[in-house]
């Protein structure tokens, strides 16, 4: 009979407790998202004016081509992963020129702050779901372009051809 009062006051209310903490880290955690950015370089010759860029191919290829751009040929410079919530931006360098501010707004929403050269050249805040692709960028000399593209990345799966080599660590959450 003791040992049965025992369980019923000590073990449950521990239970308790620990399903508890279990749901409020879920809950916590439920705000972030993980999420791919790349620095893409635009152009309309053969080659990129740099050897270590490599020719964009697969499926963002794919609908890059698919939208109405002027460049017929694209490259990788850069590819990060990275985890953002609803806490704080997370910032992302692209390039020594190039960074991005991303935030979880909640409701597949986002709001992503481009900089170039240190100075916020555009700012976008739109629902962004699993599948859809955010581009913001904008002219380089001789007739190119670079631009990011910011998407999620699907939990279970992998996102738009995510390769193991990006350096997560450049990502980190802004003071803000």
């Amino acid at each position: 009979m003791i040992a049965l009062h025992f369980i019923r006051r000590v073990i449950r209310p521990g239970l308790f407790a620990v399903l508890f903490c279990a749901l409020f880290a879920g809950a916590a955690n439920a705000a972030d998202r993980k999420m791919e950015a790349r620095l893409i370089w635009g152009t309309n010759e053969d080659k990129s004016p740099d050897p270590n860029h490599k020719p964009l191919d697969g499926e963002l290829a794919k609908k890059l081509r698919d939208m109405p751009l002027k460049w017929k040929n694209f490259f990788e410079v850069n590819r990060q992963v990275f985890t953002i919530n609803t806490n704080a931006y997370t910032t992302v360098v692209m390039s020594k020129q190039c960074s991005v501010e991303v935030k979880n707004k909640g409701a597949n929403n986002v709001t992503v702050k481009l900089y170039g050269h240190g100075k916020q050249v555009n700012r976008v805040d739109k629902p962004l779901p699993k599948g859809e692709i955010l581009t913001l960028g904008g002219d380089a000399k001789d007739n190119n372009a670079w631009f990011i593209t910011v998407c999620p990345v699907n939990g279970d799966s992998k996102s738009l051809e995510q390769k193991k080599d990006s350096s997560p660590a450049l990502a980190k959450p802004a003071a803000k």
